[in-house]
């Protein structure tokens, strides 16, 4: 049996290696309402410079556009890959997501954006990158294959390995250098560390996949996905530029922002045996 073909008893597990990233996830769980966030407002009300509350507002509106637009992915997984335990992932990675929503939600509640985050979706970059991640997850529910293949590969390298972790630098930035939004940075930590475990699950899946069936991801499907890679960092650009609208911050530019970027990408095509792009 292959990865794709359906298997209705629970055990033997034929890719057990799938229960360490569910092991990660659980023992890592947290929830938004076991922080106190008092003592973040007082300082994004009183410590911060208008630019500076800017970038944290734009960031966190950022993050959770993203969080809205990915809800669905992990949990159609067992639709494509119909194992038990490819079931369990599927399902675990998306209660995560689900957590991840409602703790931005309440971010942008207790800091008084709400409003904000209805527009969001007007602003051009982000648009753009809403619309460019449309275009990457279509075939997120194709039955061919092949096509979602495609669709997880740059779900778990350029989604969950890449999109996020800028916004995430530029908020935990503040309480490194300043000491400042101590709780919202835990919440962008825990975040960070479970986006880090669904992409290697993603790429895990991956190279089990081309391992299985390499016929699956050919050359051209190769250089296809190099091409999005570049439109992704493109996109990324575009955001970073919005976000910081009213100057950039002291200890962080966009320069070190998108080079950060491009190393994880990096990074994500190596795990899967391409070749790097940018290094």
């Amino acid at each position: 049996m292959g990865i794709f073909d359906k298997r209705i008893s629970y055990k033997p597990f034929e890719y057990p290696e799938v229960m360490q990233f569910v092991e990660a996830i659980n023992k890592s769980y947290w929830v938004h309402s076991e922080v106190d966030f008092t003592a973040d407002v007082q300082d994004f009300q009183s410590q911060l410079e208008p630019h500076e509350k800017n970038a944290v507002k734009n960031a966190l509106l950022a993050i959770a556009q993203i969080e809205v637009n990915v809800k669905t992915f992990w949990g159609n997984l067992y639709n494509h890959l119909p194992k038990p335990e490819l079931n369990g992932l599927g399902a675990t990675f998306a209660e995560c997501e689900f957590r991840h929503s409602e703790a931005y939600s309440r971010l942008l509640e207790v800091l008084g954006y709400n409003d904000d985050f209805l527009d969001v979706v007007n602003v051009p970059a982000v648009k753009d990158r809403i619309d460019y991640l449309g275009k990457m997850l279509k075939n997120a529910n194709s039955d061919d294959q092949k096509a979602y293949v495609s669709s997880l590969l740059l779900f778990s390298i350029l989604i969950e390995n890449v999109s996020l972790f800028s916004q995430f630098a530029i908020i935990l930035s503040f309480t490194r250098f300043k000491g400042y939004l101590k709780n919202v940075s835990n919440i962008i930590a825990w975040t960070s560390i479970d986006e880090q475990i669904h992409a290697n699950g993603g790429i895990y899946l991956i190279n089990k996949i081309r391992e299985e069936q390499p016929d699956l991801l050919t050359q051209s499907d190769i250089e296809a996905i190099y091409d999005l890679v570049d439109e992704s960092i493109e996109m990324e650009s575009n955001i970073l530029d919005w976000i910081f609208e009213q100057g950039e911050l002291d200890k962080i530019s966009k320069k070190n922002l998108l080079d950060f970027m491009k190393y994880r990408v990096d990074d994500s095509l190596k795990k899967i045996g391409m070749k790097t792009r940018y290094n």
